[in-house]
């Protein structure tokens, strides 16, 4: 119960809704001298996306909330966004059950593409 009612509030913050289940768009971000990280997108809209990150990720220790990142968003069908984007994290999400226990969602904010 308690899980729904977070999804219901997650859901009225969102400015547009998101788009879910895309097999094949994917998220790329990269730090100077660390191992390129790419993850699968859960969810998107022109604004923001959601993506999957294990919770034992050495990605996790190089995030915060705030954060801007360059995303370079991988969309094999062309569809929006795709390209290299300054995003910025909102926020870092525990999944205690269900599917995707032992993760994080990491939820981003879409700002202004940079290619």
């Amino acid at each position: 119960m308690r899980r729904e009612s977070s999804e219901k509030i997650a859901e009225e913050k969102r400015i547009l809704p998101r788009s879910m289940g895309l097999g094949t768009h994917r998220v790329e971000i990269k730090f100077v001298g660390k191992p390129i990280y790419q993850f699968k997108v859960r969810d998107v809209s022109s604004a923001g996306a959601g993506f999957l990150v294990r919770d034992d990720s050495g990605f996790l220790k190089l995030i915060e909330i705030n954060q801007i990142l360059h995303v370079d968003f991988i969309s094999p069908e062309g569809s929006n966004p795709s390209g290299l984007h300054q995003a910025e994290i909102k926020h870092i999400s525990r999944s205690e059950d269900g599917r995707f226990k032992g993760h994080r969602l990491i939820g981003i904010s879409i700002h202004e593409r940079l290619q």
